[in-house]
């Protein structure tokens, strides 16, 4: 054999010491006090308008028909999930048996 041919040695890496942490120094500058001039004051607030309000009666029956709406959409919701179960179910039934054999 010659030299060429023996396997040659893997060298090892080596690493950076690691890096130590900086101290620096903490400064006490003084804390600025607000000057007067920088406060806000508070708008004057106005009453909104009761006008716009709706009766209790006619808020008790937008609850209603909003729980109407709800029942319907939550009525379609299971019906579609129904369908799609039965849809998919012979297939699943299908992949079942042919693992089973």
């Amino acid at each position: 054999m010659t030299a060429s041919a023996a396997p040659k040695v893997r060298k090892t890496r080596t690493r950076k010491p690691k890096a130590t942490a900086v101290k620096t120094a903490v400064s006490r500058a003084p804390r600025k006090v607000a000057s007067k001039s920088n406060v806000r004051t508070l708008k004057s607030v106005k009453r909104p308008s009761t006008a716009k309000l709706i009766t209790p009666s006619r808020y008790l029956a937008d609850i209603k028909t909003r729980w109407q709406i709800h029942n319907y959409e939550i009525t379609m919701l299971v019906s579609d999930l129904v369908k799609g179960y039965k849809f998919t179910r012979p297939y699943a039934q299908q992949l079942v048996n042919q693992f089973k054999n």
